[in-house]
């Protein structure tokens, strides 16, 4: 068969100069390609210019509680800010949150990812909330076209536009058994014919992957693993496209039956799972949400101050060997720390539950990875580069920590009765959490879905064009 691949490739060229309907694929794909290429640049773009914009805010929030340090006065409209208390001093380190993108993170620019790409960490901060801390995320562009769907989507298209024909005409014009008379066997010749649209709808993923990979500037590691996946998923989809051409007995019936499988396998089964999973991580974009924020707000300022110190002393037991603790009754000041702190500890309750929720999810989406090779490459490149559902919750429980860790340093000083100084501000604002980049722990799932599906095509390929060859030997 090695001997046919030269002559497949040859024949296959000159079939597509001729076939003005497979050349306008092959330029198409190139230009939706490039254009998924530029807006994932421009995405990438925004994402890292939200980040700058974070931290110039927070070092300019940072540098007016310095100059307020320095003088002992508070801003002049608002003389009351007194930077020794650790309310104002938490208040002004204006501490962000990063999401650090990934080199690649262009090729997902139309993922579901609901969380920012900057949070603001302070006493009162609700990583959970129905939009409002979203205000620092320009960049959130869902719907966009990006390589993933460029990839996943219309790169089975391409094959079956250059593929169309393979086989099913041989039949269609009962000229298969004149080339079994004159090779001997028609088998090696399409499987050559199907091995060379493969190979160029492979070298195509291939191109635009690659070019993904030096726009980004991504390491030759995380490159070489994008091209694979490209590359893979074509082989996958010729396998696919194979077997439909051993059973097709014309052309019009293997353009319905690989249309099918098309929109089982690209449309059908991402929709059904979208639906079932990834409906479950997208919950703070409903009213509800934030019917659930206000009450747990309204809540915790209806709670009495012996259930607020109870609840503060159970969360913080450290809390009970210092100086406030033996205090008859918390002054104004700390109480209003200590409702917050309640506050804080629902929060953390219910991003408990969104995070148990977003596991079921991840569960029924490597489950769904199983059924749909374009939800398992979907899947795969989302957490190639850290975006996507799973990467928004797993923000959200880093952002949560975050503002927990805070709500301890408040109370803590608060309860050491002792007023802060520079030196205190200085620690706090190099406390602050590094940059934070999701790192999954399933990523594999999807990786073998892929090697699953494209061994099986293959497989009932190879089946099925030894059946029909008997066929015509009989």
């Amino acid at each position: 068969m090695l001997r046919l691949i030269p002559i497949a490739l040859q024949f296959e060229r000159v079939r597509l100069v001729r076939n003005r309907v497979g050349m306008l694929a092959l330029l198409g794909y190139f230009a939706i390609g490039s254009l998924s290429l530029f807006l994932g640049d421009r995405y990438a773009s925004e994402w890292r210019a939200a980040i700058d914009g974070a931290e110039t805010a927070e070092q300019a929030t940072i540098e007016e509680a310095r100059e307020y340090i320095a003088t002992g006065k508070g801003p002049a409209d608002r003389p009351w800010v007194d930077m020794s208390e650790p309310m104002w001093q938490d208040h002004y380190a204006g501490t962000r949150v990063l999401r650090d993108p990934s080199p690649l993170v262009g090729i997902a620019a139309g993922a579901v990812d609901p969380a920012p790409v900057a949070f603001r960490v302070h006493r009162r901060a609700d990583p959970s909330a129905g939009g409002g801390y979203r205000i620092e995320n320009p960049e959130l562009v869902m719907g966009a076209v990006d390589l993933t769907f460029v990839l996943a989507i219309l790169s089975p298209l391409l094959l079956g536009v250059l593929g169309l024909g393979i086989g099913s005409r041989e039949r269609e014009e009962r000229i298969d058994r004149i080339i079994v008379v004159q090779s001997g066997e028609v088998r090696p010749w399409l499987t050559s014919r199907l091995l060379v649209v493969t190979g160029v709808t492979a070298a195509c993923n291939a191109i635009l992957c690659g070019a993904a990979g030096i726009m980004g500037g991504a390491s030759l590691h995380a490159a070489g693993t994008l091209i694979g996946f490209g590359v893979s998923y074509a082989a996958l989809w010729g396998g696919l496209l194979a077997a439909v051409s051993a059973v097709a007995q014309s052309v019009r019936a293997q353009s319905l039956t690989y249309g099918v499988v098309w929109m089982t396998v690209c449309i059908v089964m991402p929709t059904v799972a979208a639906e079932v999973s990834l409906g479950r991580v997208q919950t703070d974009f409903g009213v509800s949400e934030t019917l659930d924020a206000r009450g747990l707000s309204y809540e915790a300022y209806e709670l009495s101050i012996e259930d607020i110190t109870t609840g503060v002393y159970a969360r913080y037991p450290e809390l009970a060997e210092l100086p406030a603790a033996s205090e008859e009754a918390l002054d104004s000041g700390m109480r209003r720390l200590a409702t917050s702190a309640v506050l804080v500890a629902a929060m953390a309750k219910r991003v408990e539950a969104r995070q148990a929720e977003a596991r079921d999810a991840q569960r029924i989406t490597d489950w769904a990875a199983w059924t749909s090779p374009a939800v398992a490459l979907t899947v795969a490149l989302e957490r190639l580069v850290g975006v996507g559902p799973e990467a928004a919750s797993a923000f959200q429980a880093h952002s949560m920590d975050a503002v927990d860790q805070r709500v301890r340093w408040i109370l803590r000083s608060a309860w050491n009765k002792q007023p802060l100084d520079s030196s205190d501000f200085e620690a706090l604002v190099g406390s602050a959490p590094p940059p934070f980049r999701w790192e999954p722990r399933s990523a594999r799932v999807s990786q073998v879905a892929i090697g699953f599906w494209l061994v099986t095509a293959w497989l009932f390929a190879v089946v099925g064009l030894r059946r029909e060859e008997r066929r015509i030997e009989a």
